[in-house]
Order: C-alpha cells, then sequence, then structure tokens
C-alpha cells in the first residue's frame, strides 16, 4: 500500500482539487492521510465533505509542515510513502507509475522524478534527468540535476521512519530529511514527471524572523562528505541574504572559505556556457549515475 500524506493550513481554495487528483489515480492500493495542522479558514470542512473511504483526516494543533508530515507518518498503514504539499497536483497515473518503478528495481527505498511549475499563466517542465541509480546524491544535488521535492518521490516507510523531519524547521525542512536519506537510500531517479507544483498558492516557503525556523540555521560541515559540504554551501550562499546578521553570528568561518567559494563560482560560471556544461555533463554522467 501507499500512503499519500497531506499536510494542510489554510489551502481551502485549492486543496479539493490537491485531492482529487490523487483519489482519480488508476490505482487503488493507496490511502490518503490529510493532517489538518491548525487551519482557521474552510480548509478542513472541504476535507470532510469527501466521502471516499480512502481519505483520512486528522486534526491537531498549528505546529508545522514537519509535524504535519511525522503525524502523517505515525498514522500510516502503507509501506511506501508519498508527500504531497495540499497545494500541489500528481499528475494521471503517477500511482501506478510509482508502483512499476517499485517492482521493476527492487533495490531501491526511494525514488524521484521531475515537475511541472504552474505559475498560473503556463507550465513548464522544471528539470530533466537520465534514468538510472544515483551514484552520489550531494554531488548530483550541488550541480542541479536531482532536484527531489515533496510529491515527487516515493519512498520506504522505512526509510522515512530513520530520518523524521524536524519540528523546529518551518523552512528547507524537507532538505534538512532528503540529506539526511541521501546518506544511506538507495535512490533510483526516473524521467516521468509525476507532479504539478503550483506556484502560486505557495506561501510556506518565504523566510522566516528566527532562523531557527530555518534548515540555514543548522547547517553542520563537520564530518560531512566533499560533496555534502558543497551542498550545504551552496544554501548557505543562496539563502544567507534573508539572515544576514544571524548568519554572521553562527557561521563567521564560512565567510572565508575561499575554497568552497571559488568551487561554487566556477561551477555556477561553467553554468552559464551551454556548450561548457553540456560537456561537463557528458563526461561526469558515468561518475553521478549507475545501473542494476
Amino acid at each position: 500500500m501507499i500512503s499519500v500524506i497531506i499536510p494542510l493550513y489554510n489551502k481551502e481554495a485549492i486543496i479539493g482539487q490537491s485531492l482529487q487528483s490523487v483519489l482519480s489515480q488508476d490505482y487503488d492500493d493507496f490511502e490518503v492521510i490529510v493532517v489538518n495542522d491548525g487551519s482557521t479558514d474552510r480548509s478542513a470542512d472541504i476535507v470532510h465533505s469527501i466521502t471516499d473511504p480512502r481519505v483520512r483526516i486528522i486534526e491537531q494543533e498549528n505546529g508545522g509542515p514537519s509535524k504535519a508530515r511525522n503525524t502523517g507518518v505515525r498514522n500510516a498503514k502503507g509501506e511506501w510513502v508519498v508527500f504531497l504539499d495540499a497545494d500541489d497536483e500528481l499528475l494521471p497515473a503517477t500511482l501506478s507509475y510509482f508502483d512499476g518503478l517499485i517492482k521493476t528495481h527492487g533495490k531501491a527505498n526511494f525514488f524521484a522524478c521531475p515537475f511541472y511549475v504552474n505559475d498560473g499563466k503556463s507550465k513548464v517542465l522544471y528539470w530533466q534527468c537520465r534514468n538510472g541509480f544515483v551514484k552520489n546524491p550531494f554531488k548530483a544535488h550541488f550541480l542541479g540535476l536531482f532536484l527531489p521535492r515533496t510529491g515527487t518521490c516515493i519512498y520506504t516507510k522505512e526509510l522515512v521512519d530513520s530520518c523524521m523531519f524536524n519540528e523546529d524547521i518551518r523552512r528547507y525542512e524537507d532538505f534538512d530529511a532528503l540529506f539526511r536519506m541521501y546518506r544511506s537510500a538507495t535512490i533510483y531517479l526516473d524521467s516521468r514527471p509525476v507532479m504539478v507544483f503550483n506556484a502560486s498558492y505557495v506561501s510556506a516557503s518565504k523566510k522566516r524572523i528566527d532562523i531557527s525556523e530555518d534548515f540555514l540555521g543548522y547547517l553542520d560541515f563537520n564530518g560531512k562528505c566533499f560533496w555534502e559540504r558543497l551542498s550545504l554551501y551552496k544554501l548557505f550562499i543562496e539563502e544567507r541574504e534573508y539572515y544576514m546578521e544571524q548568519v554572521k553570528e553562527l557561521y563567521p568561518h564560512l565567510f572565508y572559505r575561499y575554497d568552497l567559494f571559488l568551487i561554487y563560482k566556477i561551477f555556477s560560471n561553467l553554468k552559464k556556457s551551454k556548450y561548457l556544461w553540456n560537456l561537463y555533463l557528458r563526461l561526469s554522467g558515468l561518475s553521478l549515475f549507475k545501473h542494476e
């Protein structure tokens, strides 16, 4: 069974559409767990009005997306878990496609696929990939070749149980959990898009007042491999402006890591040249992916 876990907070305009994208799947062996995280609008009423027995709703006081997802995991009956945000939609036949991947690539406990971004005006494919087991997920993540997000991945419940969400984090909480999964998971990447990310409904990704509610406040470089350190440093460089004073206090040494900054800039500039970037990807492809 697949458990689809949806954290819900004030999404009355879209939650019905999101749920319908799951309930209309051409696959039967699934459940939907909606965790109402203290919504103050009609979101929960809309879910309660759905009589499909595959849908369960759990009520809790507002505790953030991490707590809501953890509540869903603790109540999940499935052997496999999909996290879907309340404002996103699964594409048709996604669950049956995931089931086929599971049966075909039995060694994997984490599958990831691309997705579309819908900004309300157009829908574009956010990233493309090649099929295969990911040999070095941190390297692929740093290079932007592996961009999993909620709704595009399916994991064994055993893996999720071992990497539960940090309930203090409300922004980039998925990065925190994913980075811990990267260290031990067997990941298969497939090129078929499976989800639509509805960007016009996004609210939770806005910066927090306190950096302790952002994964940026928990960066730990100790004992990490080279590519994990680079992935953490990339997040630091790209997000530090939102919390500059707090970042200076937490990570004064990172402002002087010219070695990491040089590597970051080399790859950033490499991406600006389509020819050089494509050449690099062809040369590095064998080191990023492996076959069964």
